[in-house]
């Protein structure tokens, strides 16, 4: 008999979406191969596949994720609401916790432009939410292992490696387990005057350098602008002029993040140096995830650049696999995994952060003869990292029982606890005192529920 599963996002999932929508539907999608699966995501959305049920359900909807939780034999989740994860750690239903985004770290940058006291809040709020999350959690996925390294580390210091377990299975795999991002099984569309029609001012023979996916703070777009500055000064390449395309400026969802300085920043950037709309050209939307390919189509290389911090060390750059999906040799800053799995596999060139010299370099390299090589061994390596494939540890542990693991209640409490503390505590800061009354009685009252 078939397992039933469901997936959780907390954002809408349909035409435009970012990483964590776009996760939670490829997940879905490869857990319907052996499950019966149910994706819940806050309306409107649209189911990604036709073997998957939609319940439109956000993370404000408790008690509809509560009931639909119970209906399954197991929940995946990259987060929950404090108090429907109480609530589901106690039914006989099984928790996959994803934690593909290290938001521990990441919310070390995320919070750089506010207040001390409203920085502390989302750093606090986001680690005790995760100190839940994994208090609860029956198996943790994530991306990559310098991420599982971290997970482990985090584990051990909270006192959630239980040794029973331990000692069924030394390596902690059915524990934590590594489960990337992937690619399509399908190639893209093969579209490539998509990118040329939303910017005449490329013209047929010029080269074009692609910046898929957002402008983050952590992010450094303004490198692969002094980089196409750079190659304009040298004539560029082959004679032929270098554009760089920014993809998606308006993120579903950007003010949520709290990301639009960053947005803005990176446009005043190339204002600054004299090429927004002349070599740098700007999507102030969002393509839909069913078009990208077409878009990456008209691309030669794909770029990506990050500041030299702790959080390139632990991220899985998705654009990047865009890239490799679409044949695209890479350009990127070194230091993170998929850089190095970039270096390893000679997919492309990596260079040292906000190095444009060097960037502008690596990217002529690309385009010339240094292309060719990079892309035979990317038809070489993509069919490796498909969805089908890195998806395979969840699709397995899914669809066959497997053993409990032991709710640590004291911990989950706890972590739940600390967690209202700090939301009391930005409620009362963004919208009054009557506001969080409200808002911390209802959350407690479901609380109780762990006692």
């Amino acid at each position: 008999m078939r397992r039933s599963v469901l997936v959780v996002s907390s954002e809408p999932v349909g035409a435009r979406m970012a990483g964590p929508a776009i996760r939670a539907a490829e997940l879905a999608r490869a857990l319907a191969s052996e499950c019966d699966v149910t994706l819940a995501a806050p309306a409107p959305s649209e189911a990604p596949d036709a073997r998957v049920r939609l319940v439109e359900a956000g993370m404000a909807d408790v008690e509809a994720l509560v009931a639909t939780a119970r209906e399954h034999d197991v929940v995946v989740a990259q987060e929950l609401p404090p108090s429907a994860l109480g609530r589901i750690a106690v039914t006989p239903t099984a928790l996959v916790v994803d934690l593909y985004n290290p938001i521990v770290v990441e919310v070390l940058e995320a919070v750089a432009g506010r207040s001390a006291r409203a920085a502390r809040r989302s750093q606090a709020a986001l680690v005790h939410r995760t100190a839940a999350l994994c208090a609860a959690a029956d198996l943790i996925v994530c991306a990559n292992e310098r991420q599982r390294d971290l997970w482990i580390g985090g584990l051990a210091l909270a006192g959630l490696i239980d040794l029973e377990a331990y000692r069924r299975d030394p390596t902690l795999r059915s524990l934590i387990a590594v489960v990337p991002f992937g690619l399509p099984s399908d190639p893209p569309a093969d579209a490539g005057g998509r990118l040329r029609a939303a910017f005449p001012q490329i013209g047929e023979d010029d080269r074009v350098l692609v910046w898929g996916g957002g402008l983050w703070s952590w992010l450094d777009p303004v490198t692969p602008m002094r980089a196409v500055g750079l190659l304009e000064h040298a004539g560029g390449v082959g004679g032929r002029s270098v554009h760089l395309v920014l993809m998606g400026a308006g993120r579903p969802g950007l003010q949520a993040t709290g990301q639009g300085p960053a947005v803005e920043r990176a446009l005043e950037e190339a204002r600054g140096l004299g090429l927004e709309g002349r070599l740098v050209h700007v999507n102030s939307g969002w393509v839909p995830y069913e078009e990208r390919g077409a878009w990456l189509a008209g691309a030669d290389v794909g770029v990506s650049a990050h500041h030299d911090h702790l959080e390139a060390r632990y991220a899985h750059r998705t654009r990047i696999l865009d890239y490799l999906w679409a044949g695209l040799p890479v350009a990127t800053t070194a230091g993170d995994a998929l850089a190095d799995l970039v270096e390893r596999e000679g997919l492309g060139r990596t260079v040292a952060p906000g190095d444009a010299e060097a960037f502008a370099a690596a990217c002529a390299d690309l385009l010339g003869a240094a292309g060719g090589p990079a892309r035979e061994r990317i038809a070489a390596v993509a069919p490796s990292l498909r969805w089908d494939r890195v998806a395979a540890p969840l699709v397995e542990w899914c669809s066959s029982e497997q053993p409990r693991r032991a709710i640590r209640r004291g911990a989950l409490r706890r972590a739940t606890l600390a967690q209202q503390r700090w939301a009391l505590e930005d409620t009362l800061a963004e919208d009054g005192a009557r506001a969080a009354l409200r808002r911390i009685t209802r959350r407690l009252r479901r609380v109780r529920t762990l006692r």
